[in-house]
């Protein structure tokens, strides 16, 4: 592998999957990997306090896509305990409880530990590597390699200057693959390395140029970059013996720290500078070094593209695999939306100072390039892609790793962890197979014929299960076998139903009294169990409000007292994964029925007060009559004081009380006139009934509350130690009677006792009545 030693500093982290995103995929994982081994006890403070500092910054940038933290130490033997995480407070409390011992020899199980990351981190990720010495495990780093180029994530190596002497190139290798750094750094200069790094972390880098240069270069040569208007910063980078970065932008201007270049990291093997917001064009590089040394150059743009290889023409992205085959011809299918205009497609070798090739090119449909067909030389290489995009400006981008043919190997499978169905409908479960030869597919679940299919390269199967029902719930396998061996990888299926109420769908209008209670039941069913919210008018309510109640987890709602103009319309909603559902209930509240017309006026006066009816009548006798009898012929208990009194055709009568209500009528030869005169008066108890009970167990108790009053009075009742109000579905037993003046209460028992209260209630004032039950 010695075509893999060459490089120790590359463009970070880069956008490019060629693997269908499945949920569980789209966000990024951190991974830091510790050796806790006993030469690290100097370095571990400060290494931990950075690996924070790291970590809070990628949780306080706001547009961060890392959700997924991965912690691994290694020692010598022992690799792990792995942790992984959605809460960063877990990687933190590990990082604070490693202990620094053992080791003895110098090299350690480093790329075991990489390995266990890789295998666990998300695509488009960053491994934090952090070492003071050589790895023993280094005939594992093919592994490491495969698992880079599938998952094009990041790895940089922090290997602090120790006794340790080795010319082991492992960690070397890893980091020329892929997008990585290897940092040989004394203990001073980590905490300028780990500053560069943690401000480097960016999901939207992409590369733009990636050159080894074998020998020294002390005479600089141009290099030229295209620079278009989506790339935010650019970024050059040079691992060399004491080099020079000179950076000319498209107008000619050579660029400094006046002009906006910032000198990220000045080290004496490594340089890195930075300019932000370059302005789109031709850019010129010109770099020296006093050793062989490698240029990479990558930039901060949401503008990148995807590729895949196939022996044969693919007809989409899901055809291809992400090596090509070796020693055959392969295809290279390119997915870039951002270029009009396709330019070239060319192989670069990871060992050359920049030369390329260009492969044939075939426009393949939008967005979408063919290049080839190619025989693979079995050193790595990188895929440049060169173009026009949709603002006229040259596009150029290369893969984020190198890529290494590979020889046939088993197929690789992708499949989502777990997939749900709902009854009645169809269930979608992916299987992505990976294959740079034929293969045979199969889909197995116990509940599922056996599905099997044959593929000539890389695809994407799905099985529709149609008609779901609950028999088809459980694990589904998807298997792969090719020349080279076989795969699998399983699919958990749940299957839900969608929500459904008891008491069926129809909606429902109910005419309510006012002051009267009524209850709705709405019982939702559904895998999951629905959530259960009810509305009024489309607005959330409350569990207990002025007059509404909702009990028995949202399946009832009770309105009690209901007040004169209180139609609404409630909604009972039943919502799970799988959908919505929703039943209406109207309610319409009636007051009292009106008395019929029976005079010509109708009239409602206070108890005590006088009223003066003045009769409309001409040429009248002043003959006036209450209910037929002649008002001159009434005698009433206050007859030694003036009641009535006529003037001239007026009558006035002198301090109401109930007695004077009813018909009064005024006439003359020909014609009457009529008063319906109705008092009104603040209620009173018609009835009087002990305040204290003693009724035995199983017995009916009954409180007596009636009274009269107008205009009607309402009757409200509480139990003191209950928070809710009395009503047939709060209170077992319980029954109102007399427009809910007497409430009545069946097989009393213990949970009866108490202070029951009700209050009478008009305009005109109200009255209270207590009565204590003691159950025996």
């Amino acid at each position: 592998m010695n075509w893999l030693v060459s490089l120790t500093i590359v463009c970070l982290a880069v956008q490019c999957s060629t693997a269908v995103q499945y949920p569980e995929d789209i966000y990024s994982s951190l991974a830091f990997v510790f050796d806790t081994t006993g030469s690290m006890e100097n370095d571990y403070l400060q290494l931990k306090s950075h690996a924070e500092s790291i970590m809070n910054y990628v949780l306080t940038r706001n547009n961060s896509d890392i959700k997924h933290f991965v912690f691994v130490p290694f020692n010598d033997p022992d690799v792990g305990p792995v942790t992984e995480t959605f809460d960063p407070k877990v990687i933190m409390h590990k990082l604070n409880q490693v202990l620094i011992r053992g080791g003895g020899d110098c090299p350690e199980m480093g790329i075991t530990a990489i390995i266990q990351a890789l295998k666990i981190i998300r695509p488009n990720s960053y491994i934090y590597v952090f070492t003071d010495a050589p790895p023993k495990d280094s005939h594992l780093v093919y592994d490491a390699l495969e698992l880079i180029q599938r998952k094009q994530s990041q790895v940089v190596v922090l290997r602090t200057v120790h006794d340790c002497i080795s010319t082991d190139k492992s960690y070397e290798n890893i980091a020329s693959l892929g997008s990585g750094n290897v940092f040989d750094v004394n203990k001073e200069d980590v905490s300028k390395v780990l500053q560069f790094v943690k401000t480097s972390m960016d999901t939207n880098r992409v590369n733009l140029m990636s050159i080894n240069i074998p020998q020294k270069q002390l005479t600089p040569f141009p290099k030229r970059l295209n620079i278009d208007e989506s790339i935010k910063s650019l970024q050059v980078s040079v691992s060399g013996l004491n080099s020079t970065i000179d950076v000319v932008n498209p107008v000619g201007k050579k660029m400094d720290e006046a002009h906006g270049l910032i000198t990220d990291l000045d080290l004496k093997n490594v340089k890195i500078v930075n300019i932000l917001e370059p302005i789109p064009g031709e850019w010129t590089l010109y770099i020296t070094s006093e050793s062989a040394h490698t240029i990479r150059a990558c930039g901060i743009s949401t503008k990148n593209f995807d590729f895949g290889f196939a022996t044969s023409v693919p007809k989409n992205m899901t055809q291809t695999s992400h090596r090509p085959l070796k020693g055959a011809k392969n295809y290279i299918l390119v997915n870039c939306p951002d270029v009009k205009k396709f330019v070239s497609c060319k192989i670069q070798d990871l060992s050359s100072d920049g030369t390329t090739v260009a492969l044939p090119v075939l426009d393949f449909g939008k967005n979408l390039l063919l290049c080839g067909p190619f025989i693979p030389k079995d050193n790595p290489f990188y895929v440049q892609v060169f173009g026009m995009n949709n603002n006229g400006n040259y596009f150029k981008r290369i893969t984020k790793t190198s890529i290494i043919p590979n020889e046939p190997d088993a197929p690789y499978i992708t499949t989502s962890t777990k997939a749900v169905g709902v009854v009645g409908g169809e269930l979608h479960v992916n299987c992505l197979v990976e294959s740079l030869v034929p293969f045979t597919v199969t889909w197995e679940s116990q509940n599922y014929p056996k599905q099997t299919w044959n593929f000539s390269q890389s695809s994407e199967i799905e099985l529709v299960v149609r008609n779901v029902t609950f028999q088809h719930e459980g694990i589904f396998t998807c298997g792969a076998k090719n020349i080279a061996g076989y795969s699998e990888s399983t699919t958990n299926v749940t299957i839900i139903s969608k929500p459904t109420f008891a008491e069926g769908s129809d909606n429902v209008t109910v005419v309510l009294p006012e002051g009267g209670d009524y209850a709705f039941k709405c019982t939702g069913q559904g895998v999951p169990s629905p959530l259960m919210i009810w509305l009024m008018n489309g607005s959330p309510v409350s569990s207990y409000s002025d007059h509404i109640l909702v009990v028995n987890d949202f399946r009832r709602l009770i309105i009690f007292d209901t007040p004169l103009g209180d139609s609404n319309v409630y909604t009972c909603r039943a919502t799970n994964e799988a959908g919505t559902v929703e039943k209406h209930f109207k309610t319409v509240v009636q007051g009292e029925t009106p008395f019929p017309k029976i005079a010509n006026e109708s009239l409602v006066i206070n108890e005590l007060d006088d009223v003066l009816l003045n009769c409309p009548l001409k040429n009248m006798n002043h003959k006036w009559l209450k209910d037929g009898v002649n008002i001159n012929d009434l005698v009433y208990k206050r007859a030694d004081e003036q009641h009535f009194k006529q003037i001239n055709s007026s009558l006035k009568i002198y301090e109401l009380d109930d007695l004077d209500g009813g018909v009064y009528t005024c006439m003359n030869s020909n014609e009457t006139y009529t008063f319906h005169l109705r008092i009104g008066f603040s209620p009173s108890f018609i009835k009087y009934q002990p305040e204290t009970m003693m009724i035995s167990k199983n017995e009916t108790v009954v409180f007596d509350c009636r009274a009269k009053g107008f205009p009607k009075p309402r009757v409200y009742w509480r139990k003191l130690d209950s928070a809710f109000p009395i009503t047939p579905w709060t209170l077992h037993g319980s029954e109102y009677l007399e427009y809910k003046q007497v409430l009545k209460i069946h097989n009393i028992d213990w949970i009866h006792n108490g202070t029951y209260t009700c209050i009478v209630k008009n305009k005109l004032g109200s009255e209270k009545r207590r009565f204590e039950l003691f159950v025996f």
